[in-house]
């Protein structure tokens, strides 16, 4: 075979596998079929497209040949693309917001937290408020309840009713000590403070103290601290008035006893008088050397008519013809006469009764009882003022602590007669 055949030949083929020579062109080829030749009909004419017979699907139109790709793969790619149909590609919109695309993601997870966390904080809120509203309400109730147990009754030594039957008691027993004697030491009063101090023993004002006071209004807090602060100071004072009375009875009954040496007995004819006198001293005519002024002498006795000796007093029907007296311990009585009333002229070595006073007391007694009574009336005065109150410009008492007991429980009175809320935490 010649080479301008072979070439022919092979640019032939090259067109039949690119698909570019036509069928019809080639010598000896049987033309093909239309649709009805593929399904068995009648042969269309060329140019002629019947339709498919009545009960018949039309045929799939033919594909083109598929070569080889490992022979021809130009000719396989051109194939392959003729059997698809073209596609427009997804559009891919960009948008830059000028975050970096880090964030995005960081941006999402804040997104689905903030979602969860808004209706965790609302129910969070409506939940403190309801919690507020319930534990308000509780403490107004348990307010109520600290009112009346504050209040209570007799039975309750802890009350305030109770605690002013005690502090009327105590008034009452002050004012007696009063009136009778202006506050002297007393052994009967001493006993009235001891019984009382037992009875506030049993005050339990920690318990006050610890009491819900928030839960009541400011005024009523106020009042019962007060009150029951005025208790524990009522108290300390009777405490400290029985611990002192244990030295003041020491030094009392030594002052009695002195007192009582310091009279005369009451056989003697100057019963009730101290057995002490005082003696006007003065120069006179027959003795220059006198000193002036006075002494104090002690009285020993009478001296009966017919006597010379010291006698308690004379036999029945007789009167003294004189005083014995002495001006040192232990030496002779000598022989005086009293001076006689109903003159302001006392001449000289006439004897002069005393009359008690405190003054004259304590020289007798000494100094020691004397303080101890000092103080024991300043206690007194004391512990009455703190209770029965002070007198203010009009004359009366005000500020007792037993005016404040009456304005106390005046008001736990009203607060104890309020309603009692709803609330959660009842």
């Amino acid at each position: 075979m010649s080479d301008a055949k072979k070439g022919s030949r092979d640019i032939s083929d090259l067109k039949a596998r690119l698909g570019l020579k036509k069928q019809g062109a080639q010598t000896g080829s049987t033309p093909r079929a239309g649709n009805g030749a593929q399904s068995g009909g009648v042969v269309a004419p060329p140019g002629l497209n019947l339709p498919a017979p009545p009960g018949m699907a039309p045929a799939a139109p033919p594909q083109p040949v598929m070569p080889n790709a490992a022979d021809d793969p130009f000719g396989a790619m051109n194939a392959m693309a003729k059997q698809h149909i073209p596609q427009r590609a997804p559009e891919i919109v960009i948008v830059n917001d000028g975050r970096p695309v880090e964030n995005v993601g960081q941006q999402s997870h804040a997104a689905s937290i903030l979602r969860m966390a808004v209706p965790a904080a609302i129910a969070l809120i409506v939940g403190i408020a309801v919690g507020k509203i319930g534990t308000s309400a509780s403490a107004y109730n348990a307010g109520l309840k600290d009112a009346k147990w504050i209040l209570g009754d007799k039975e309750n030594p802890s009350s305030v009713v109770a605690l002013k039957k005690v502090l009327s008691d105590l008034d009452t027993a002050l004012d007696e000590a009063k009136t009778k004697h202006s506050f002297k030491p007393d052994k009967a009063v001493d006993d009235q403070l001891r019984a009382i101090a037992k009875k506030l023993d049993g005050v339990k004002t920690d318990l006050v103290f610890r009491a819900k006071e928030n839960a009541l209004n400011d005024e009523i807090a106020g009042r019962i601290f007060a009150f029951y602060a005025g208790i524990t100071e009522v108290k300390d004072m009777i405490d400290q008035h029985n611990k002192a009375t244990i030295g003041d009875d020491i030094a009392l009954k030594k002052g009695k006893e002195a007192a009582d040496a310091a009279n005369l007995p009451a056989d003697s004819a100057l019963a009730g008088n101290l057995k002490f006198a005082v003696m006007v001293s003065a120069p006179t005519d027959s003795n220059r050397g006198d000193d002036f002024g006075a002494k104090i002498v002690e009285i020993a006795g009478v001296i009966c008519p017919g006597s010379k000796t010291a006698q308690p007093r004379c036999p029945e029907g007789e009167s003294p013809s004189g005083i014995a007296y002495r001006t040192n311990p232990g030496e002779v009585p000598t022989t005086g006469d009293l001076a006689s009333p109903g003159t302001d002229t006392v001449p000289a070595k006439k004897l002069l009764t005393i009359i008690p006073n405190g003054i004259s007391k304590a020289l007798v007694v000494g100094t020691e009882p004397g303080v101890s009574e000092y103080y024991y009336t300043r206690r007194l005065r004391s512990l009455y003022e703190r209770i029965h109150g002070k007198p203010g410009q009009d004359g009366k008492p005000a500020g007792g602590l037993l005016d404040e007991g009456n304005k106390l429980e005046s008001a736990l009175q009203a607060e104890a007669n309020k309603s009692s809320r709803f609330s959660f935490f009842m």
